[in-house]
């Protein structure tokens, strides 16, 4: 992302003056924007535009913002989930971020086959955390075909798909912040939007986080159910000699802490800090999906001279832990996901799909 992409960021929540004369002059692009997406949706409604039907059971996860509300944490509950059940899954990524276009395996659910270079960094997260196959590429169709070629899959999780129509799905899940329904409404490029918050409609299933203020409950549509969920620290990450260990987020208390992202809303690393008694030293934030180089690695070990801790995100830590850290002393806070009607929801999710036998 570039430093005009963040300044346009910066715009989307200020009031200052400088702020509101910069969404004026971007209004016309904004405008130019909202045309383009509603011809597309309006194309795939009249059949301009087809989908295209994966062989099985298709699920997709997603927003109508840029970033920031949970989708990959909640994602990896629920193939966990689903597994749990006996079916065969797998995750589907666009790999934004990764240079590769062509359909690949990122990981088989138990190693790690791609790279943050080739993959991006959220698929990768997933295909180090999931515990399930994590297939990626622009064309989320055929990276689907791979997917129930190579792995057998049976119900397919497609991360971050609700603009992408070209894969037809039978249940979409969207998640939205409920702070934010009465609040940010603008489309890009002066707001966080990539669709009108009418485009809600298309959705089965809208998981409201009460993560910021409780909020309201979004009105629904007969086809529609909406559902709480809550994200909250879990724990912590460690990278290892073997892999990535968990550690109990006491391990915070009283340490001085250098802070550390490159995601669209850092601020759970912030309250996780203050609810488990950290200090806060300084604090390091980068643009989302930023591709740390050599030149951030020595401005973050200039800043974490005189701290104890660096705390990060585990979508960060997949691109850090290349760097000679001191061992030890540079974490992940790994988010737990708690969702109402969990097993409900998980139910509705695997629909007909049947478990493998036992």
């Amino acid at each position: 992302m570039s430093d005009a992409a963040r300044a346009v960021e910066r715009l989307w929540e200020s009031t200052g003056l400088v702020a509101r004369l910069g969404r004026v002059l971007l209004t016309p692009a904004a405008g130019l924007y909202a045309a383009g997406v509603g011809m597309r949706n309006a194309a795939y409604g009249v059949g301009v535009l087809r989908s295209h039907a994966a062989t099985v059971r298709t699920v997709s996860v997603g927003n109508v913002r840029v970033g920031g509300t949970g989708k990959t944490p909640f994602t990896r509950w629920l193939v966990g989930r689903i597994r749990e059940r006996g079916v065969p899954v797998a995750i589907v990524s666009r790999g934004y971020g990764g240079a590769a276009r062509e359909p690949h395996v990122v990981g088989d659910g138990i190693n790690l086959l791609g790279d943050v270079t080739r993959s991006g960094d959220e698929a990768v997260m997933l295909a180090r955390t999931s515990g399930v196959p994590v297939v990626a590429g622009v064309d989320r169709a055929a990276a689907a075909a791979l997917a129930v070629a190579t792995f057998g899959s049976r119900l397919l999780v497609c991360d971050d798909a609700f603009q992408h129509r070209a894969l037809r799905r039978d249940l979409d899940l969207v998640l939205v912040d409920a702070g934010e329904r009465g609040g940010l409404r603008r489309l890009l490029p002066i707001g966080p939007l990539r669709e009108p918050l009418r485009a809600l409609k298309r959705a089965h299933v809208i998981l409201v986080s009460d993560r910021d203020d409780g909020g309201t409950m979004p009105g629904l549509a007969a086809h529609q159910r909406a559902l709480r969920l809550r994200f909250a620290p879990r724990a912590l990450v460690q990278p290892g000699a073997t892999g990535w260990e968990e550690i109990g987020l006491a391990a915070l208390a009283g340490q001085r802490v250098l802070a550390l992202s490159a995601v669209a809303r850092p601020a759970p690393i912030y309250r996780a800090l203050r609810e488990w008694e950290a200090e806060l030293v300084h604090v390091l934030e980068y643009p989302d999906h930023h591709a740390y180089d050599q030149r951030d690695w020595h401005e973050i070990a200039g800043a974490a001279k005189d701290v104890d801790l660096i705390v990060t995100t585990e979508k960060d830590l997949v691109k850090l832990d290349a760097f000679p850290f001191a061992r030890g002393k540079l974490l992940a806070l790994r988010l737990g996901v708690e969702v109402e009607d969990g097993d409900d929801l998980v139910t509705q999710v695997i629909g007909d799909v049947a478990a493998d036998p036992a």
